[in-house]
């Protein structure tokens, strides 16, 4: 401690006292005395020996010391918090207390709209705090900012182990600049890491460039406080650089390599700028088999995937009224009237449950995915929560009020964001009934405790029924890392109709359960044409001579014949802001995302009779969204609506169908922009042919809106 010793003071008492805080008990320990001289530092020890209780996510001690100087009836004293714990990277993991962790991470970006400032008090952080651990985040990365000591109060009190950065993003050149980032970071250690709950400090978000100098700040630092670890910055030169000798753990989306390849991403979703038509899931056909083994290998300290997810959701326009704050949201203001002007201001509320839906698939995707890989860190997610700045990035569960958007239940989010996750592995989502569905069970298991329930699992169809079941008796799942438990095997000949079934996963006697959705479809026979029903793939006059004469005409457009009124099928909801990255991949002359947000439609629809849907994309709908050219149709009449219409991005809020239905003259037309005819051999596209050729040919098919042959030679 130091002393100012204004008085000249040769010798002092020093008095040290220490109570103990859980659960909102105190306890006080055995004050300590010493007489010492009055130097301007002074080095004393107290030991708590076997009273030493140890901080972590599940159990909070927090100590006060009081040290209390005093020369005959002078006195003064200092008191500070602190908490026992030791954090620390082993191998390609971190440990708390030697029990190896896994870093459920959200991302912190200071939004408050209300006060346009973060709380100044605890309880303000712990009310936001505590959504985000009942969401099952146990992390926070502070993007280039440092939050107040009262938001470390509340995280030592919580359980949440926090990531401080220093408010840089750019390249570190300058000295003068160098050295202003190390005021800052040992002004942030010498205030706030006494609290256990800072754990981690990185120099800034995304630096780029050479990190010489990078590294001797971070050597700095470290000499100055080795309690924290360090990492180099959060995806610095996005993720092509490696660790720095100096950093305890590394920050990435990606692994060094010569050139983009999705072998070393650790994260499933890029930006088009960053990787060919936005990584992994945009390109790789759906399984549950995905994991990130390859680049873990190549990073020797433990790896952290950087703002993971970052799937836009289209705006619920009531949250306009929340900001009663000094912040107003006139970026949702235009977006509104953008949506009004296009006619579609009524669906606004479905957009966003339906792309919400959508997005929280995709974020369980990209979770699974890191917990399956066995020698990954953590997560940071982009994030739990909405980003209303830069350009608007409504990527969260959450609204910028910490609210929930209601496009996923929390109990359903904590079945895969938890510190125990049971799994399914399989290669496939879309089964046909000559097939026998096969998948592994894992389970991550991160908690505090070894595991010995039995595991049990269940098939149920469409409503609910249990079809097959089974269980796994083993002797414990042992914490701190993945278990295989065994295999199910399970022949679908018994299935009749397709059909989604749902297959759950659930350990006995606790909450930790799962479910995985696997779509079973007739075996795989090439649709035969049908009477009565015309199939083309452009416009000509034949195609008009069929529908004047009153016949039924199922068009599947060409790519070439669309090319100036179409975009490309985008699986995935686009990346984070569609405005911000066409400017970025523009102006580096890369292709620009499709900007699409999934698809909105009506899962009691005829048309979807023999194709079991949700009005949200699903798994199942991969090879078919992939293989489309969704059509703009903001020509057609403001009130009409496609059966299948895809959700674009808030800032252009253009209409695209899907599939769509049209009477024109005499006869009635339905086009789908998904060439289904191209699919043969893809059980889910077959069957939505089938069951789209059912449709055409029963009584449902009768096309209310009309179209003339030039509108829709206009429009095709």
């Amino acid at each position: 401690m130091g002393i100012h010793n204004g008085l000249k003071l040769d010798k002092v008492d020093v008095a040290l006292q220490v109570t103990k805080t859980l659960d909102g008990k105190e306890t006080h320990l055995k004050t300590t005395y010493f007489q010492v001289k009055c130097d301007s530092l002074v080095n004393l020890e107290y030991s708590l020996g076997d009273k030493m209780d140890l901080w972590d996510e599940y159990h909070q001690p927090i100590y006060h010391l009081n040290a209390i100087i005093s020369y005959n009836d002078i006195k003064d004293n200092k008191e500070v918090p602190f908490g026992m714990r030791k954090f620390a990277a082993e191998g390609t993991k971190f440990a708390i207390n030697g029990r190896i962790t896994f870093l459920r991470g959200k991302h912190d970006a200071c939004v408050f709209p209300l006060t346009g400032y973060p709380p100044m008090n605890v309880e303000g952080w712990m009310h936001v705090m505590k959504i985000a651990k009942s969401w099952g985040i146990n992390h926070y990365r502070f993007h280039t900012w440092s939050p107040p000591e009262a938001a470390f109060e509340a995280a030592d009190r919580l359980g949440i182990y926090m990531e401080s950065e220093l408010p840089f993003w750019g390249g570190l050149e300058s000295d003068t600049l160098a050295d202003q980032l190390k005021a800052e970071g040992l002004a942030l250690l010498k205030n706030f890491a006494n609290h256990p709950s800072f754990v981690m400090l990185s120099p800034g978000n995304e630096l780029w460039g050479n990190l010489d100098k990078v590294g001797e700040l971070i050597a700095d630092l470290k000499k100055a406080d080795n309690r924290p670890l360090y990492t180099q910055g959060s995806n610095d030169n996005i993720g092509y650089s490696g660790p720095l000798s100096v950093e305890d753990f590394h920050v990435a989306a990606r692994t060094p390599y010569a050139h983009d390849t999705t072998l070393t991403h650790v994260r499933l979703t890029q930006a088009f700028v960053d990787s060919r038509d936005g990584g992994i899931l945009n390109t790789e056909k759906p399984s549950t088999m995905v994991n990130f083994d390859y680049p873990v290998s190549q990073i020797k300290i433990p790896l952290i995937s950087h703002e993971v997810g970052q799937y836009q959701i289209y705006p619920d326009y009531n949250e306009i009224k929340k900001y009663t704050g000094i912040l107003k949201p006139r970026n949702l203001e235009v977006f509104r009237n953008r949506l009004k002007k296009a006619g579609m201001l009524d669906q606004d509320s479905l957009f966003a449950k339906a792309s919400g839906a959508w997005s929280a698939l995709c974020y369980r995707d990209e979770i699974e995915a890191a917990l399956r890989t066995k020698g990954l860190a953590g997560f940071q997610l982009l994030d739990l929560q909405d980003y209303p700045g830069q350009g608007t990035a409504l990527v969260g569960m959450l609204d910028a009020f910490m609210d929930s958007k209601h496009v996923i239940a929390r109990d359903e989010w904590r079945h895969f964001c938890n510190d125990v996750v049971p799994m399914l592995v399989f290669k496939k989502y879309c089964w046909t009934v000559n097939e026998t569905f096969t998948a592994a069970v894992e389970v991550a298991n991160y908690s505090n405790r070894d595991l010995k329930q039995l595991l049990k699992w269940t098939v149920s169809d469409r409503q609910g029924k249990v079809i097959k079941s089974g269980s796994f008796i083993k002797p414990d799942i042992s914490m701190g890392g993945v278990d295989s438990v065994g295999e199910i095997h399970i022949p679908l000949s018994e299935v009749t109709v397709p059909q989604k079934l749902t297959v759950t996963l659930s350990i006995e006697g606790t909450d930790y359960r799962n479910t995985y959705p696997v779509w079973v479809y007739p075996e795989l026979k090439k649709v035969q044409s049908a009477e009565g029903i015309y199939v083309a793939s452009k416009l000509d006059n034949e195609l008009f001579d069929k529908l004047n004469k009153g016949e039924k005409v199922l068009l599947f457009p060409s790519r070439e014949s669309v090319k100036r009124n179409r975009v490309d099928g985008l699986f995935p909801p686009d990346f984070w802001n569609y405005e911000m990255f066409k400017q970025i991949s523009e102006g580096n002359h890369k292709p620009v995302s499709p900007g699409t947000l999934g698809i909105l439609t009506n899962p009691d629809h005829p048309l979807f009779n023999h194709f079991p849907t949700e009005f949200h994309t699903d798994w199942q709908w991969w090879s078919i969204i992939k293989h489309s050219n969704p059509l703009n149709l903001n020509q057609t009449a403001k009130d009409y609506r496609p059966i299948v219409q895809v959700i674009d991005n808030l800032q252009r809020n253009d209409k695209f169908g899907l599939i769509f239905e049209y009477k024109v003259g005499k006869g009635k037309l339905l086009v789908c922009m998904s060439r289904l005819d191209e699919l043969p051999d893809d059980p889910a596209a077959t069957q939505l042919y089938r069951s789209i050729v059912d449709y055409m040919q029963s009584d449902a098919f009768h096309p209310i809106h009309t179209i003339t042959e030039n509108q829709l030679r206009e429009l095709i």
